[in-house]
């Protein structure tokens, strides 16, 4: 096994700050985490290194808190002007409001194929996000991402610092090898940017185990859409089959990424008369609760 997960406490703290680009955006991370006003809620942190050459190839910190003191606030102030400072820097940058369960970013870790950090999920949150380059990769195939997404409901402000190591996004479509759905003797091919329209499909030449997130909510939105042209046709047991299948093997997803899809395939099972194919969708749910 070419690499080994490393899940240590206060990892954000513990690791140099990348100075140069986005010193800005970090020193107001540092600030909002060593504040006592600040109430941590959940924190993730995992570092993954090559074992052979000690190298860094994907981070996550991740620190969801709740601010109630009012002179807190400038902390989240403070985050929002560092992104403006280190803008000029970034090769990336994207901001959004009023987010939810279908307007949302998953920032990518390590290589991706372990999911994500997803930003945006917080009904009614403002987000925003810049990615930076490795200044120590002299390849430009690795990134810093940082990420803010708060929630303002009056009394205290709810939010989400995160801060990720992964390949950039143009690395990994370079090396993304498409893939072939066959149905009924028609072809369906996909991509990281999306898929061909056709009727029905059959996986071959990859296992689930190759899916990251962005691959496996890309197929299941592929199946999905294609089975709601018609539920109750020929081709429906197939498309539910094969949403079955990604099912029994989610482990990429993140619980609010398996709570979206699960509430996706009731609204599929709602559109749909045959029992056999309500049973698929009803196991569907179950898998993704294992």
């Amino acid at each position: 096994m070419k690499s080994k997960n490393i899940f240590i406490t206060g990892l954000l703290m513990l690791l140099p700050a990348v100075s140069m680009a986005q010193e800005n955006i970090q020193r107001a991370f540092d600030a909002l985490r060593q504040s006592k006003d600040i109430k941590e809620v959940s924190a993730r942190h995992s570092l993954d290194k090559d074992p052979d050459t000690g190298m860094m190839e994907g981070l996550e910190d991740t620190f969801d808190f709740t601010i109630r003191n009012s002179n807190a606030r400038r902390l989240v102030d403070d985050i929002r002007k560092a992104f403006q400072q280190d803008e000029p820097e970034a090769y990336n940058v994207s901001s959004g409001t009023h987010g939810s369960n279908e307007n949302y970013v998953s920032l990518a870790v390590g290589n991706s194929n372990n999911g994500g950090v997803a930003i945006g999920l917080m009904q009614g949150s403002k987000w925003i996000y810049a990615c930076f380059l490795d200044p120590e990769d002299s390849l430009r195939q690795h990134r810093y991402a940082y990420a803010l997404e708060w929630v303002d409901d009056g009394d205290k402000i709810r939010g989400r610092i995160a801060k990720t190591y992964a390949t950039t996004l143009k690395f990994r479509q370079s090396r993304h090898q498409s893939r072939t759905i066959t149905v009924n003797g028609k072809n369906i091919k996909l991509s990281g940017s999306g898929f061909s329209s056709g009727d029905g499909f059959t996986w071959s030449g990859f296992s689930s185990d190759d899916k990251s997130s962005e691959i496996w909510l890309t197929e299941f939105n592929t199946y999905k859409n294609l089975f709601l042209k018609n539920p109750n046709g020929a081709a429906a047991n197939s498309y539910a089959n094969q949403i079955y299948k990604l099912c029994k093997n989610a482990k990429s997803l993140e619980d609010v990424e398996k709570n979206m899809v699960a509430t996706e395939i009731l609204k599929l099972r709602k559109k749909t008369n045959d029992e056999f194919i309500q049973q698929l969708f009803d196991m569907s749910v179950e898998r993704l609760k294992k």
